[in-house]
C-alpha cells in the first residue's frame, strides 16, 4: 500500500509545502476539509471497508471536538519515510504540533476523536513537563 499523509485544517501555502516534500518522499497527500473530518481516518487513507468499519466497534474519546488545530496522520509509511519526512519538516521550519500514525485502533476513528485523543496526551504531558 502507498504511503498516504492525511492532512487536517491547515492554510493552503503550508499545504503545498507539505505537498511538496511528500512528493519528494513518494507519500501521496490527502487534503481532508472540515466537512470530512468526521469521516474515519481509515476510510479516508483507505485502509478501512465500510463492511470492516461497520462491523468494528468504534471505542474512542468520547465527545470529540471539532477540528481547530493542524494535524497530520501518517498512513501507510515505512520507518524510512516516516523519519525522513519528520527530518524534512523539521530542516524546512514547517511545525505540525499534532502528528499520528494510523493504527489498527485509530483507523477506526475520526479525525475529531484522533485529535481530541492527541490533544488530552499533549496536556497530561505538559502537565508532567511542568512538575
Amino acid at each position: 500500500m502507498a504511503a498516504k499523509l492525511l492532512i487536517y485544517h491547515m492554510d493552503p501555502v503550508r499545504i503545498q509545502a507539505l505537498e511538496g516534500l511528500c512528493a519528494a518522499l513518494d507519500i501521496q497527500p490527502v487534503r481532508v476539509d472540515d466537512a470530512s473530518a468526521g469521516v474515519p481516518v481509515g476510510l479516508l487513507s483507505g485502509t478501512t471497508s465500510l463492511r470492516e468499519l461497520s462491523a468494528a466497534a468504534q471505542t474512542g474519546p468520547a465527545d470529540p471536538e471539532r477540528i481547530t488545530e493542524e494535524m497530520i496522520v501518517m498512513s501507510g509509511f515505512t520507518q524510512k519515510q516516516f523519519n525522513t519526512l519528520l527530518d524534512a519538516l523539521r530542516e524546512t521550519g514547517l511545525r505540525i504540533s499534532l502528528k499520528a500514525v494510523e493504527t489498527p485502533t485509530s483507523r477506526y476513528w475520526t479525525g475529531e476523536m484522533l485529535q481530541t485523543e492527541l490533544r488530552r496526551e499533549r496536556e497530561a504531558y505538559r502537565a508532567i513537563s511542568d512538575s
